[in-house]
């Protein structure tokens, strides 16, 4: 049975459940293919098919169904939340039989919540998928695009601010990005108001204005904590909360994760937060929890952090209201953050905490240690390998009249005349002065051993290391995989893809392509990295759509294209972190970037991985690596 939609059924109010007080789950029945097909013309809401079975609808059978549908400790977040729902649902057809007893409710009926799914709908299932998870791969491409969008305008008016000052004026880019956004009607949910999980967005997402929130639809207030259904927009005539945005401003607010004592707005009369999060509390309709964090990391200096569901389960006269966590959730997002520091904090004083095999793999060959975990088996794969930190490729040819930074005494800039930065192409720097890749390109030139700029110099951003701490982790999932213990900023540096080079003549190249033809054992290919079947992925970062792009009058970036790459990489003996970052060819959060410095052969750049969104701690790195190309 397809999943309920993601907000509250538009039922009969009276025969609303107690969401608290659900009626319990009779004892399992086996469900048969006649049950099934009942249950999906009931769903349906269609006429049975010519010649099926009639099965008589009861609220045994309801209840029948109810129990099989009981969510599973083990079950994904996403998938149990929408278990809940389709539960609500049955509950709500139970209660409007003649026949059914309802259930305890409230005293007051239940505002039935407006139509709010997002367009476009996902596609059917298939027979044997995961509907829940089929409807999170089908939203989180929107949400992802809608973000890496925003981000780009970000950037776009942040530039603009900065080589265009305004005196006096705040140069608020993520307002002008969200206005932007919205004039080109860009937004997601812009229209709608959801109730409960918004589709694409996951427990633990992070993000760094309050602008972004709204970008998604996770909240639709650019400066109230309370976000809500207005009563003008129900039936009922009672405004209800569908998330709020806990900043801990207050010093009695009381929140160990799970618990939440929320202070709302005082005043006379009462803010028309309050009394949606108490009508929210009268009806037991969950609402989305944002915890705000100071967090240097971040552009604006705090860092929103999505917690998931809560129930509002008790309000006082004075304001304030007890939240509590809807269980079978993913893992607490703030708390996660907070583990992770700890961890941090731990790798610094030399400690090694428990399940970590070793505190650094690389040896020190790494600005910073890699350390790996284990906590499946006592398999210890990584260590069986020579860790290379950086490929050592042929000696670039000679490149006469090669004059970059000759003379430069100081960091090349846009305005300095570097031939380096002028060769990127795209009409101006690679890098902000943060070390931000500021949009993908076919190739970045970065400043090389040839040129005089310093080590410092903006355009070297690659050439300084790993910055961010990253593991090598044990996963049931994906083997070997890495996840980040920081926060990691879109366009941030992460890792080079390292091994032994093999050129395109060599003889293990051609002796793997002559087996690959004849439809031979491909086993050899799995021990290369091919630069050229990683897809254009850096395409998506750093892109706005022109019809919101500013009237500045500049021009469409110009990319110089540079040949193919003719290596691949041998990671059968030598190998480093970036080996064992896992594929995704639908959402991933990092990307390659070709890169090559100075004088460098540009047949042989270097394979920079790059984040293409915010990566929150405990996150697993994924790229593309075009398998099947």
């Amino acid at each position: 049975m397809p999943p309920a939609p993601v907000h509250l059924p538009n039922s009969d109010p009276e025969a609303t459940p107690d969401p608290v007080a659900a009626p319990p789950a009779p004892a399992a029945v086996p469900l048969t293919p006649e049950l099934f097909a009942a249950l999906s013309r009931v769903a349906a809401r269609s006429d049975p098919d010519a010649g099926a079975p009639r099965i008589l609808l009861t609220p045994e059978l309801l209840a029948i169904l109810r129990g099989e549908l009981e969510p599973s400790p083990d079950d994904h977040s996403d998938l149990a939340l929408h278990l809940r729902l389709s539960q609500q649902q049955l509950d709500s057809m139970s209660a409007s039989l003649p026949s059914a007893t309802p259930p305890q409710r409230p005293q007051s009926p239940l505002p039935p919540p407006p139509s709010h799914v997002p367009p476009p709908p996902p596609p059917p299932p298939s027979a044997h998928a995961n509907p829940a998870m089929e409807m999170a791969l089908h939203y989180r491409p929107l949400v992802r695009r809608a973000r890496l969008t925003f981000e780009a305008l970000w950037g776009r008016y942040r530039r603009n601010a900065e080589h265009n000052p305004v005196p006096g004026s705040r140069n608020r880019a993520d307002l002008r990005a969200l206005g932007a956004m919205i004039k080109g009607g860009l937004c997601l949910n812009r229209d709608k108001r959801i109730v409960g999980p918004v589709p694409g967005v996951f427990v633990g997402d992070a993000f760094n204005y309050r602008a972004e929130l709204l970008v998604v639809g996770l909240h639709n207030q650019t400066q109230a904590d309370i976000g809500y259904v207005p009563a003008s927009k129900l039936d009922g005539g009672h405004s209800v909360a569908t998330s709020i945005v806990s900043s801990g401003r207050y010093l009695d607010d009381h929140d160990n994760g799970d618990v939440l004592i929320y202070t709302g707005s005082g005043g006379s009369p009462p803010n028309a937060g309050n009394l949606a999060l108490t009508s929210s509390c009268k009806y037991g309709i969950e609402v989305r929890v944002i915890r705000c964090h100071d967090c240097h990391a971040s552009p604006s200096g705090k860092l929103y952090v999505y917690d998931g569901l809560y129930k509002v389960h008790s309000t006082t006269e004075v304001c304030k209201f007890k939240l509590v966590r809807v269980p079978g959730q993913e893992a607490l997002g703030s708390n996660t953050w907070r583990s992770a520091r700890d961890l941090i904090n731990q790798f610094d004083a030399k400690i090694q905490p428990p399940d970590y095999i070793t505190l650094d793999m690389s040896k020190g060959k790494e600005a910073v240690p890699v350390p790996v975990r284990n906590t499946v088996d006592h398999d210890v794969f990584p260590l069986k390998f020579e860790y290379l930190a950086r490929p050592e490729f042929p000696a670039p040819p000679a490149m006469p009249g090669h004059k970059c930074c000759i003379n430069a005494k100081t960091a090349c800039s846009e305005t300095s005349g570097c031939v380096c930065v002028k060769r990127s192409g795209g009409g101006g720097p690679a890098y902000n002065a943060d070390g931000m890749l500021l949009r993908g390109r076919p190739v970045v030139y970065e400043c090389g051993a040839s040129c005089r700029c310093p080590a410092s110099c903006p355009n070297r951003v690659t050439q300084r290391g790993m910055r961010h701490r990253l593991e090598v982790f044990r996963s049931t999932e994906t083997d070997w995989g890495v996840r980040t213990l920081d926060l990691i900023q879109p366009g941030a540096f992460l890792c080079e893809f390292a091994g032994d080079v093999l050129l395109a003549d060599h003889p293990r190249i051609a002796n793997a392509n002559a087996n690959a033809n004849t439809g031979a054992s491909t086993e050899e290919w799995a021990c290369f990295i091919d630069p050229r079947k990683f897809p254009t992925r850096w395409m998506e970062w750093g892109y706005a759509p022109a019809a919101v792009l500013p009237d500045d009058g500049e021009e469409p970036p110009r990319f110089v294209q540079c040949p193919a790459p003719g290596y691949v990489l041998d990671i059968s003996k030598r190998k480093n972190i970036a080996a064992y970052i896992s594929h995704s060819s639908l959402v991933p959060n990092a990307f390659v970037q070709l890169v090559v410095r100075g004088n460098e052969d540009e047949s042989c750049p270097h394979l920079m991985v790059f984040a293409m969104e915010i990566i929150p701690p405990m996150s697993e790195l994924s790229i593309d690596y075009g398998l099947g190309q």
